[in-house]
């Protein structure tokens, strides 16, 4: 046995220093330290790798009814660490359970990362109450390129430059300037996406103004949108961050245009529209028939919560359909009623869909894939098969799956009889 531990030992010596440094950039900084023991080789490997993780396997979760981590404590244990590193540090995440909202003792810790070159950065905390305000060192860190935040505030300095750098930027529970889409946002040039998750505060509008932008996922609260630069958007999808009853006051005011909004995503490919966005376009005194700018780039739709039955819902759904020539892909979830504010209901969508369509003009003729979820089997929903069946000659997958276990059999019957077309 000790002769097979000597073997295993030399052979783990025995690998090349660059593939030892690339095994330990997996690991975290616990269990990369650990690997000091394999051999005398691997002893100090584990200083010099650039990707430091300090997460559960530094400090595991405590148990139920147990008492919140130490703050302090890990945070000493981490500085030890970096005591001991050596060389620059690319990528730095600090991802502890229960870890407090932005402790004042992390200020030593922003002031070197940025002065060690920090491409990737992860801070994400815990707690309840105010979130803590992140030192302003981190604004001086003009190399990161990927940057995820979770309960803390974000508010650069006066003479914040932006970030010249920063690729991918992620945040959630944060506090937001107020102007920081339209003024903050900006200053990072050769920002790709943009995730914005629930419970973001702190702004008052959304308009953004982002040269670079590709990928935009707005699963936040949502007051009014507006996209004054995005040229290469491609991606969007906006969300609602939970389930609540909207009620019509809440659109009142500052109704976005529907044209103008699709007006500045020329190259939209991906649209997944919120109930938030949904209602508030939906509440607009007039809505266009079809947009006069064509959405020529939107291959995939997708509408998680409407009411199909609903007028203005409808022309908001009859719109996007007529204005996307080459729409491949739609999906829509028939959501309950009871958190929708009331309207006029429609009796045949069919009639809607063909008035709006003008003569010998084909508006399906790429669309392969027909997704209608929790349905509940209305002659509405049978319609806009009806519709698609007859428009679509490339349609190849229709799924209608059923809400709350109700069976579909009229669905079926029709489509076999053929009585749709």
């Amino acid at each position: 046995m000790k002769r097979l531990c000597e073997t295993n030992a030399s052979r783990m010596g025995g690998l090349p220093a660059e593939v030892i440094g690339r095994l330990l950039t997996f690991l975290p900084v616990k269990e990369a330290a650990r690997t000091s023991l394999l051999s005398r080789e691997w002893r100090h490997r584990w200083r010099s790798i650039p990707q430091l993780v300090f997460d559960g396997s530094f400090a595991p979760a405590p148990e139920k009814g147990d008492c919140s981590p130490d703050d302090g404590k890990f945070l000493m244990h981490i500085y030890e660490a970096l005591l001991l590193h050596e060389g620059p540090i690319t990528k730095f995440e600090l991802a502890i359970p229960g870890l407090g909202r932005c402790p004042p003792k992390l200020d030593l810790l922003m002031l070197y990362l940025s002065s060690k070159g920090v491409q990737e950065l992860t801070l994400l905390f815990s707690g309840t109450g105010r979130c803590g305000q992140l030192h302003s060192a981190l604004f001086s860190a003009i190399h990161l390129k990927r940057l995820t935040l979770q309960r803390c505030r974000f508010t650069p300095p006066s003479g914040f430059e932006g970030f010249p750098k920063l690729t991918h930027l992620q945040l959630a529970n944060l506090w937001l300037p107020l102007d920081f889409f339209e003024h903050v946002l900006p200053k990072f040039p050769l920002l790709e996406e943009l995730r914005v998750l629930p419970r973001c505060y702190g702004y008052k509008e959304l308009a953004f103004v982002a040269p670079s932008l590709k990928v935009l996922l707005f699963h936040s609260t949502l007051w009014k949108l507006c996209f004054k630069h995005t040229p290469v958007l491609s991606v969007v999808s906006v969300l609602d961050p939970g389930v609540c009853s909207y009620a019509e006051d809440n659109f009142a005011d500052d109704v976005p245009d529907m044209v103008r909004l699709f007006e500045s995503l020329p190259a939209l490919q991906h649209l997944n529209l919120g109930v938030e966005l949904l209602l508030s376009l939906a509440a607009a005194p007039h809505l266009p028939c079809q947009l006069p700018t064509s959405l020529r780039n939107l291959k995939f739709l997708e509408i998680p919560r409407l009411l199909l039955d609903r007028l203005p819902q409808a022309q908001v759904l009859v719109c996007l359909i007529m204005s996307s020539p080459n729409l491949e892909t739609l999906t829509i979830r028939i959501d309950d009623d009871s958190y929708h504010p009331p309207s006029e209901v429609i009796a045949n969508l069919v009639e809607l869909l063909e008035a709006e369509d003008h003569p010998g003009v084909c508006r399906l003729q790429h669309l392969k894939e027909l997704n209608i979820r929790d349905s509940r089997g209305t002659q509405v929903e049978l319609d806009l098969v009806r519709f698609v069946l007859a428009t679509a000659p490339l349609l190849h997958s229709y799924i209608c799956s059923a809400f709350k276990g109700v069976i579909l059999q009229k669905s079926c019957e029709v489509l076999e009889r053929g009585d749709l077309i």
